[in-house]
């Protein structure tokens, strides 16, 4: 059996595992910066920006395990966004932790920058083998 003829049948874990570490380690650069931000009306806008890149994270690693390319593009986008995060890093945040937390938006911003990628490639690897050999896909929903 081909990997394209797996890819019919098997979810893409791969590409669904390197979101989920970008979950976990926006989740510790959330935390750590957290614990160094000054106690104002942004640190809320911050709580919630990171909720929600959370939750739709986690609803993009869902669909990425489903071969859906539209959120492999999404998560190219986050990628900008993360790295676009590395300018925002304020100045009272100084020493190991600003290393750190720059750190930890480099290492994620790549995490979903892999598995966005990883995502699309085996999408249109998929698509392609299915257009080839005119598979209807209805016989493979149950």
């Amino acid at each position: 059996m081909s990997k394209s003829e797996k890819r019919l049948y098997l979810a893409n874990s791969l590409s669904q595992s390197w979101v989920m570490s970008y979950i976990g380690g926006n989740a510790l650069f959330t935390i750590l910066y957290l614990n160094s931000m000054d106690v104002d009306a942004w640190l809320g806008v911050f709580i919630l920006l990171n909720i929600g890149l959370s939750l739709i994270a986690f609803l993009m690693a869902v669909r990425q395990k489903m071969y859906v390319p539209f959120w492999g593009y999404v998560g190219i986008a986050f990628a900008v966004f993360q790295f676009a995060r590395l300018l925002w890093i304020p100045e009272e945040i100084v020493g190991s932790v600003r290393v750190l937390s720059a750190a930890l938006l480099i290492m994620t911003g790549i995490a979903i920058l892999v598995g966005s990628i990883i995502c699309i490639k085996r999408s249109q690897e998929r698509q392609q083998f299915i257009i080839d050999n005119n598979i209807d896909l209805a016989t493979l929903q149950r």
